[in-house]
């Protein structure tokens, strides 16, 4: 039974009519399990079957949380994969995100779903009596815009349209309003950019079809007409796309070449009348970023660069800054020569704001601490410099001065709290049968926190914690009682100049007593990513190899985060040897367990993984076969063709046409050193994948081919750098079967 005596009056009229409905959802299912189980604990006993690819399609989790402020409710967003079964190649699998509900008050709390079909419905916040969500929904095809959706019943009501889409929406403190972010072009912002627009010779008002608003008319376009009619007909063309005329530093987006210019503003939307056209605050040629209303609702405050003569594309500090809501008065709040702040949070009274800092004399490196500053500015207070992590979500525990937020933490992403009363960050969940846990989200009143955790059991379960404890919730995946895991079993080796490294062995979930099996090393990206236990995008896949008899090494090298900047900054001029040496140290101690098989070993790894695979095996032919994701493979190309291109100078102190760095950036491009590999080697990558670029892969391909090595590239048509993580579900499919059919060849 749905428990309806347990749930707040003015929730009945949704949870009712929707029973039916709600019972028979293939999303529902699982949580009606739960109800029928009353949640009983799980008995822990090991499933027989195996984890497979297509148990992909069945993932689920959680990407964001709210909690009602008088902690009575949550509602969250729940990722899936639709339709949810491998049903054979006709059809679409998309990924789709719909809202849930639960009334935390509930001596056993229901999850309820609010919404379906197959929109990404995403984003929500609660208004501040806790009777309505407001949310973004992207319906395929369309751009994603602001909805309210009353808990009482009835249908989501889209709110005014703003053209290209919204983000981040926010309520005003009366309930009335909602705030949202969206892009909007040069053209329609009034008045001339401050700064140039760097094309050669030219300006931004001497010619038509510029983009700016004071953009000069002109006479007709013509290729046969006078000097000026000819400028007009290629600058109408280049507006039109074709050709695409590139004049910007930054002239890469994750998938494509950027046209045109567009500028994150802040628009007012009203929360009961979607016939109100929407209401843009700011202007102006700068992004205005992650704004939040302060509590009296006169003002807001957002994070945005110095509104200077410095290109945008050059400028990469920014400060805190606030507007009253009507637009008047934009003031600089706090502003540090040579920070990043963002993400500005003023507490619950407005006594205080929170923000993220970050140093930029050594971005590659420096950790993202909380700082706080009182609402006229002044000096801040670094809350979390002695963590020595890097922050990723931070909350407001309600009216208290203390704030909960989450950080990297060696192999794990920990719930922390901090306040100015402590002399340090402490955690509050870190750890579940005795290793590291990730928390995907969280959402807190103060009273009460709510939170999504990824564990060695499962990917995502829904907890919370009050005053009675911490319990569970909801559990997303529970298809993976029945499947045989693998727990990963720590352990860490000292390097000769004395650096620890901490890497994680998980054993075949199907080996039999006395039997060797292979060992796979798995490397993740960045350089400074990190993998453990706690780490979600890695579940499924590290399963699925143990349920397919392999054994699974991985390691967090010098480079990594949740280290801390000095271990994150070991890496740096030196991607190659130093990591190399870190994972290398890891598979010899997993060597010497009984059950490792030393003449069947294999490797992978992407992004800063793929190269780190590459570059081993130039050096090291103990691997029967390779694969080499979505890499970087040669220094000099990856500063011309990738979005990421700036880590090259910041990770190597310089730039490829520095002739002090010649033989620096030579030694750690593993293409150069294209004839010393020797072991079978799959290249992956996506041809839409503009951060490390894709004719690197070409690079090296060739390059073996024509060595005659034992080589084979798998390019897919329209996957990005996220292909493993957000891309085609069949794609993400096709990937895992391909690594592993791959080593299979050569691995018996």
């Amino acid at each position: 039974m749905l428990l309806l005596h347990e749930v707040p009056g003015h929730l009945l009229r949704r949870l009712r009519p929707r029973a039916a409905s709600f019972a028979r959802s293939a999303l529902a299912r699982p949580v009606v399990l739960l109800v029928a189980l009353a949640i009983a604990a799980r008995s822990g006993a090991a499933g027989d079957r195996a984890v497979v690819a297509v148990d992909l399609l069945r993932l689920q989790s959680v990407a964001s949380i709210d909690v009602s402020r008088d902690g009575q409710v949550a509602v969250y967003a729940v990722r899936s994969i639709a339709p949810a079964e491998w049903r054979g190649d006709d059809v679409e699998y998309a990924p789709v995100s719909h809202l849930w509900l639960v009334n935390l008050q509930a001596e056993r709390p229901v999850p309820v779903q609010l919404t379906y079909g197959e929109q990404t419905d995403s984003d929500p916040v609660l208004s501040p009596d806790g009777r309505r969500v407001a949310f973004v929904r992207k319906r395929p095809g369309g751009d994603a815009q602001a909805h309210v959706l009353s808990l009482a019943g009835g249908e989501a009501m889209p709110l005014a349209v703003v053209p290209g889409g919204v983000t981040d929406p926010q309520w005003s403190p009366d309930g009335s309003t909602i705030m949202v972010s969206a892009g909007v072009a040069i053209g329609e912002l009034p008045g001339t950019p401050s700064w140039s627009s760097e094309r050669p010779g030219r300006d931004w008002n001497d010619e038509p079809f510029s983009g700016t608003a004071s953009a000069p008319k002109s006479k007709e376009p013509s290729p046969a007409g006078d000097p000026e009619r000819v400028r007009a007909w290629l600058a109408r063309n280049a507006a039109q796309g074709d050709p695409i005329v590139v004049t910007r530093l930054a002239f890469q987006s994750e998938r494509d070449v950027r046209r045109g210019w567009r500028f994150q503003q802040i628009f007012l939307l009203s929360a009961s009348d979607s016939s109100a056209p929407p209401r843009r605050v700011t202007s102006g040629f700068r992004d205005h970023k992650t704004p939040q209303f302060m509590p009296d609702g006169r003002r807001i405050i957002f994070a945005a660069a110095d509104p200077g003569t410095m290109h945008p594309d050059r400028e990469e500090a920014s400060g805190i800054w606030s507007v009253a809501i009507d637009g008047a008065d934009e003031r600089e709040l706090l502003q540090l020569p040579g920070w990043q702040l963002t993400r500005p949070r003023p507490s619950r009274d407005g006594s205080v704001v929170a923000f993220l800092g970050k140093q930029l004399d050594d971005p590659a490196y420096r950790q993202t601490v909380i700082g706080l500053v009182g609402p006229s500015g002044g000096e801040p207070i670094w809350l979390t410099e002695s963590l020595d992590r890097s922050v990723r979500q931070f909350e407001w525990m309600g009216a208290t001065p203390k704030l909960l937020l989450t950080a990297p933490d060696a192999g794990g992403v920990p719930l922390f709290m901090a306040s100015p009363g402590l002399l340090e960050a402490s955690k509050i969940v870190s750890e579940s049968g005795g290793s590291p846990i990730g928390v995907l989200a969280f959402g807190t009143s103060g009273a009460v926190t709510v939170y999504a955790q990824c564990s060695v059991e499962q990917p995502c379960t829904l907890r919370m914690r009050d005053n009675r404890g911490d319990r569970e919730i909801a559990d997303l995946n529970p298809w993976v009682a029945d499947r045989r895991l693998s727990r990963p079993v720590r352990g860490e080796v000292k390097r000769p100049d004395g650096t620890i490294v901490e890497y994680w062995v998980m054993e075949p979930s199907n080996r039999k007593p006395g039997q060797r099996t292979p060992l796979l090393l798995e490397i993740h990206g960045g350089p400074s990513g990190m993998w453990g236990p706690g780490e979600a995008s890695m579940w499924h896949e590290f399963q699925m190899f143990c349920s397919a008899g392999w054994g699974i090494v991985y390691a967090n090298p010098r480079g990594s985060g949740g280290y801390g900047y000095a271990f994150q900054r070991g890496s740096r001029q030196d991607w190659g040897a130093g990591p190399a040496g870190d994972v290398l140290a890891a598979v010899d101690e997993a060597l010497r367990l009984d059950w490792v098989d030393s003449d069947r070993l294999a490797v992978t790894g992407g992004s800063y993984g793929g190269f780190l695979t590459a570059w081993l095996i130039t050096r090291d032919h103990r691997f029967k076969a390779a694969v080499a994701q979505r890499g970087v493979y040669d220094l000099d190309t990856f500063f011309g063709e990738g979005n990421a291109w700036r880590l090259v100078e910041r990770s190597f102190g310089g730039l490829p046409f520095d002739s002090r760095l010649r033989d620096l950036l030579d030694r750690n491009s593993p293409f150069l050193d294209a004839r010393r590999i020797q072991t079978p080697l799959l290249i992956l990558h996506g041809l839409q994948d503009m951060r490390t670029g894709v004719s690197q892969a070409f690079m090296l391909y060739r390059a073996l081919k024509v060595l005659n090595k034992p080589v084979e590239l798998v390019l897919y048509p329209d996957a990005d750098h996220d292909l493993s993580r957000d891309g085609n579900p069949k794609d993400r499919i096709d990937r895992l079967l391909r690594i592993s059919e791959f080593i299979g060849r050569w691995v018996k």
